[in-house]
């Protein structure tokens, strides 16, 4: 069986990936998408007509991988609502606990 130190060092190393993952993607997507606007011009050469593909090829991979790692973003945002407002329930409630104690004294 697995211990559970090492369940949260698989997950924290997962989540680490594929935020590096996103943050790669994001990055070489910006750059590609430079390069091909400041190189855009209307040319029939061979050359440039294979480099301009493989530029958009390459924004197209980094849209996939952004796709992928998306729903990683959206659910660390859901978790970490879920604990500021648990958190933030626990403390109204012992206020509140407080304040019932202190009205019945």
């Amino acid at each position: 069986m697995i211990s559970t130190l090492s369940k949260v060092t698989i997950n924290l190393k997962n989540c680490t990936m594929k935020t590096l993952s996103l943050l790669v993607s994001l990055t070489v997507f910006v750059l590609s998408g430079f390069f091909f606007i400041n190189d855009f011009t209307y040319s029939t050469e061979i050359n440039h007509i294979i480099y301009s593909s493989l530029l958009i090829i390459l924004m197209l991979i980094c849209i996939i991988g952004i796709l992928i790692n998306l729903p990683m973003i959206i659910l660390e945002k859901r978790k970490m609502r879920q604990y500021v407002y648990s958190k933030f329930a626990q403390r109204e409630f012992k206020n509140k606990k407080f304040h019932y104690e202190l009205e019945t004294s």
